[in-house]
């Protein structure tokens, strides 16, 4: 009797300590592919946004850079380093760039219209001058120890004080002298109507924004188009004139003209769900010669 009860203890024992069956085996392998499935779709949502993002991010920058570019060369359209006022002198016959600056700062270069825009200024940087002929300039040695760092033969320079400006062509260049051509009427130093402090040397600034392809490009003062944005994918330009409260590609006066607006249409590189990030942006950038 003994025997026969240890038997089925022991019996009882074995069962109670056996493993998983088949069935709870196959609820595991059911409840881990769940978790794991979850999880899948958590990376790609995950995955989605951060192209998403990264998308949108690449999209502001190039933006953010685009604008803030052609933004300084509109604001500085038709200035002279010198006073808005500063004209050539009456007998003077204007050349190329002289007739730009005083009646089309900003043009559409002869382009379909809206497409392209072109903006002559004098430098952001310009330079004192403490003596002056009709073809050469000295520089002021207090301000820039060598003018070969700022100036090179043949670069357009715009020659300006309080009351006049041109638009000469730098023949040669020393450490402090500048050689220039055609000659100014007279020496920009000894002008009446302009104290001798008021005289500037900048160089001349002609700029061309335009669209090649899906990039946004900027061409300076004749030179190879350089590429500053990407994924634009469609830019226009709008003028309004003084005195107006509408915005055309097409003015009937580019004198007249006092602001910008710009739109660019922009296109992420990354897919997500097969369609790319787009989006439209617009800015409106005032002229401060004409406006100031």
């Amino acid at each position: 009797m003994s025997k026969r009860k240890t038997s089925t203890a022991t019996r009882g024992r074995a069962r109670g300590q056996g493993g998983f069956g088949l069935i709870e085996l196959m609820i595991a392998m059911v409840l881990g592919l769940l978790v794991m499935g979850a999880a899948f779709a958590v990376f790609q949502s995950n995955q989605r946004s951060f192209q998403a993002n990264e998308g949108l991010n690449r999209i502001q920058e190039s933006a953010r850079v685009a604008y803030e570019l052609i933004s300084r060369d509109i604001r500085a359209a038709g200035g002279t380093a010198c006073s808005n006022l500063a004209r050539p002198d009456a007998e003077h016959t204007l050349n190329a760039d002289e007739t730009q600056l005083l009646t089309a700062p900003v043009s559409d270069n002869g382009a379909t219209a809206g497409t392209e825009l072109v903006a002559a200024s004098g430098d952001d940087t310009a330079y004192r001058i403490t003596a002056a002929t009709t073809s050469s300039i000295t520089l002021d040695s207090s301000q820039i120890a060598d003018a070969n760092d700022a100036f090179k033969a043949g670069d357009k320079l715009i020659l300006c004080n309080a009351n006049q400006f041109y638009v000469v062509t730098a023949s040669g260049v020393t450490t402090n002298t500048v050689s220039f051509s055609p000659a100014t009427p007279v020496a920009m130093n000894v002008d009446p109507m302009a104290p001798p402090s008021t005289v500037m040397i900048a160089r001349y600034r002609n700029v061309r924004w335009y669209r090649n392809g899906n990039g946004l490009y900027v061409s300076r003062n004749g030179a190879a188009g350089q590429q500053v944005a990407d994924g634009v994918t469609a830019l226009s330009f709008a003028y309004r004139q003084n005195g107006s409260n509408t915005y055309t590609a097409t003015p009937t006066s580019w004198p007249d003209v006092v602001a910008v607006r710009v739109n660019m249409t922009l296109t992420g590189t990354n897919q997500v769900d097969n369609k790319t990030v787009t989006r439209n942006v617009s800015n409106v950038i005032s002229l401060r010669s004409r406006t100031l």
